[in-house]
């Protein structure tokens, strides 16, 4: 794997002269047609991630692995609030995330990239997260402030090759009620606020992120599928 470092494109980052504790890795996708590109939106926005992985499938080191990468935002996920400090984030260029799937030697390059880093700091499969998980909104404390990876972005094929997880959908589970879906949401990692027996706005932006990255599917409904894989994924993370 072949890494290349591109130095000093930003002053968004913090410094950090001791080693960090690294316990989870953000994937992200930034819309771009190129490295050139990519890198003009990160200083647009005042962002910056620690590699960039382009359509090709190159490989690029913006931030060095043990400086805090400005990536993550206002995020939370299995009890921490605010990921940047403690993570490694991973941008993959798609020139139209939302209407073009990722390429392949794009999504090997991301496998090899993310199995030198969980080897390197033992990062939990479970704490391999999207964007969309983590992010959510300051002022309404809601999920959903991002989408990104899409639902193009080929979790399954990160899973089949040890990064992350994503259970395969066998037999309908049976129905649950709100609350304990909203409870089990929680306890698998996610930001849920109100545990209540209603189908309200913070449970359908938690169904679609969690539609999104299992499903595949941009859509906001809770289906029997979707209860069935969060049931295997607190198994696998039991």
């Amino acid at each position: 794997m072949k890494i290349n470092k591109i130095k000093k494109f930003t002053e968004f980052f913090e410094q950090k002269n001791e080693p960090r504790k690294v316990d989870f890795l953000v994937l992200h996708h930034v819309e771009a047609n190129s490295v050139e590109h990519a890198i003009e939106q990160f200083k647009e926005h005042q962002v910056s991630s620690h590699f960039l992985i382009d359509e090709s499938g190159k490989i690029f080191e913006l931030v060095d692995e043990n400086d805090v990468a400005y990536h993550a935002g206002i995020s939370f996920w299995r009890g921490v609030d605010g990921l940047n400090k403690n993570s490694i984030g991973i941008e993959f260029i798609n020139s139209s995330p939302l209407t073009k799937k990722f390429e392949m030697v794009q999504m090997q390059a991301g496998v090899e990239l993310c199995q030198y880093l969980i080897l390197k700091y033992g990062i939990a499969a479970g704490n391999i997260v999207g964007h969309s998980d983590i992010a959510y909104d300051k002022e309404t404390g809601l999920l959903d402030r991002k989408q990104d990876p899409s639902h193009l972005f080929d979790w399954k094929f990160l899973a089949e090759n040890g990064v992350g997880i994503f259970p395969k959908i066998s037999v309908e589970n049976k129905n649950l009620e709100l609350s304990e879906i909203k409870k089990n949401l929680k306890k698998f990692g996610y930001r849920v606020m109100n545990l209540n027996n209603d189908f309200d706005e913070e449970m359908r932006a938690l169904a679609r992120i969690f539609n999104r990255r299992f499903l595949e599917k941009d859509s906001s409904e809770w289906l029997p599928s979707s209860s069935e894989l969060l049931q295997k994924l607190l198994i696998a993370n039991c």
